[in-house]
């Protein structure tokens, strides 16, 4: 049996906890963090509380008073002892506005869910390459929530389905310009050389922890800008980068085959520096 931690206590999985009347299921009204967690340890776990804030802050939300930095890591340790996870899990933490209203709520206080589920890898592994293809009828719209994980995500789940229909394991997503925009379940950077590309937030990707972080360290070897879908056939090198997954490479779009070698070399970098 799995066990989750609801409001800072710990609860079956399967335990009916949340009303319908919940605005996150009503209304989308909430928002989320996916991080891993290797060794009991998470990578970048000031990164992804720094999002948190953000997010929250744009939501015009509050967050839970108790909820602390330390206080959430010794929730972990808790989860990983009665679900009996020895050290590396992936990690949901599932943010949703507490209260009753429509549109409005009467308040403005988050509660919280955190959720595991047990990895067999104890380090980012850049793995044996993606097929992937594209969908641009289904385009992510641009604006000021763009860039946010949170609870409403229609477009992503359509894409999934196309990707299953298709029989791709990842999906490339454009923006309403037909620019490249992020993958399904990661940002994405073109290699071309020794230089590297990825679309700017004004695109309309998510804020990815992990883009955030091999931005700043790669410095001037990574360029954000508008990338249109051409030059997805003339790069050397697609990669995929989260924050649970690590680096991911494409090593097939459209008929085109393609290396990895920026891949394996971040991949052993994150290891280094992270962990």
């Amino acid at each position: 049996m799995q066990y989750i931690n609801y409001n800072g206590n710990i609860h079956p999985e399967s335990e009916h906890l949340l009303p319908v009347t919940n605005r996150a299921f009503r209304y989308g009204d909430g928002f989320f963090e996916s991080m891993a967690m290797f060794n009991k340890k998470i990578p970048l776990l000031d990164y992804h509380w720094s999002r948190i804030d953000f997010t929250a802050e744009v939501f015009f939300a509050l967050l839970p008073f108790r909820l602390t930095v330390e206080k959430f890591s010794g929730h972990l340790l808790d989860l990983c002892s009665v679900n009996e996870v020895s050290s590396n899990a992936r990690i949901r933490l599932q943010f949703y506005r507490k209260g009753t209203g429509m549109y409005i709520s009467d308040q403005d206080e988050l509660g919280y869910v955190i959720s595991m589920d047990p990895m067999d890898n104890s380090q980012f592994q850049v793995g044996s390459g993606l097929k992937a293809g594209i969908r641009e009828d289904c385009y992510k719209a641009v604006s000021m929530i763009s860039d946010l994980k949170n609870s409403s995500a229609l477009m992503y789940l359509l894409a999934a389905q196309l990707t299953k229909k298709e029989g791709w394991e990842e999906c490339i997503l454009t923006n309403q310009y037909g620019q490249v925009c992020e993958a399904l379940h990661s940002n994405i950077f073109l290699v071309k050389g020794e230089k590297m590309f990825t679309p700017d937030l004004d695109a309309g990707c998510v804020n990815g922890v992990l883009r955030t972080y091999l931005i700043s360290i790669l410095e001037d070897t990574v360029e954000e800008r508008a990338i249109d879908v051409e030059e997805l056939f003339t790069a050397d090198e697609i990669l995929l980068t989260n924050a649970v997954r690590g680096v991911q490479w494409v090593k097939e779009f459209n008929g085109k085959v393609y290396k990895n070698k920026k891949a394996l070399e971040l991949t052993t970098l994150l290891n280094k520096n992270l962990l």
